[in-house]
């Protein structure tokens, strides 16, 4: 008695494990996409695409969503404005 009462909770956990790992797993690019506020840029499609660097910060993102000012390749609005920063080390 004891062991069939075992073996239906163990199915239950078993059971939800899977579905709660289906649902995870099935939710989170929509999640992820909303989150960014990157509803209308392209999806992922596998193909590698040109970094470039910021020239305040050094942070690496797509070519593409750079701005760029004077040749240099800026993450956002405001490192733009702000203009390039001496490289670490060097002051």
């Amino acid at each position: 008695m004891l062991g069939k009462l075992l073996l239906i909770i163990l199915a239950i956990l078993g059971i939800v494990w899977l579905l709660r790992g289906a649902r995870r797993t099935g939710g989170d690019a929509d999640r992820t996409s909303r989150a960014s506020g990157a509803a209308d840029t392209p999806q992922d499609t596998g193909a590698l695409q040109p970094m470039a660097r910021c020239a305040h910060c050094g942070l690496h993102l797509p070519q593409a969503e750079a701005l760029l000012h004077e040749g240099q390749a800026y993450c956002s609005r405001l490192h733009r404005l702000a203009g390039p920063r001496a490289p670490y080390g060097r002051r």
